[in-house]
């Protein structure tokens, strides 16, 4: 099912078989808008998690983060152009993501960059990279 025109329930679904889904309103409708004005298709390769799955995957040393609430994804980026995702991660900005992280790091198929929608009652805006 469609969650919004390019984006399916089963793209955002948490990856450890739980069923979680539910992402937030806002943060979907700028996902679309990124993705509109990115003019390309970008696959997923993180969305929802649940708090079991996001303790088994993340870095951070407490159990909640920011895809636990519907609020981040991962954009694989190993396959596309360089200046698309520079200019990608401008867009993001623009369009007011307070989240974004770069990973360039290993096998090209597996980079990606995270973008969020963090509030204040998360932490603050930040840029980094892994």
């Amino acid at each position: 099912m469609l969650v919004t025109k390019n984006f399916t329930n089963s793209e955002l679904m948490c990856h450890c078989g739980c069923g979680e889904e539910e992402m937030d309103s806002e943060f979907m409708r700028m996902l679309q808008e990124l993705r509109d004005q990115a003019g390309f298709a970008f696959r997923l390769s993180s969305a929802r998690r649940c708090l079991k799955h996001n303790s088994a995957v993340s870095s951070h040393s407490t159990k909640a983060g920011i895809h636990t609430y519907g609020k981040a994804v991962d954009i694989l980026t190993g396959s596309v152009d360089t200046s698309k995702v520079l200019k990608l991660i401008k867009q993001a900005q623009n369009i007011g993501f307070t989240g974004l992280g770069l990973n360039l790091r290993g096998d090209r198929k597996s980079r990606f960059i995270h973008i969020d929608n963090r509030d204040s009652d998360f932490s603050a805006p930040a840029v980094w990279t892994y």
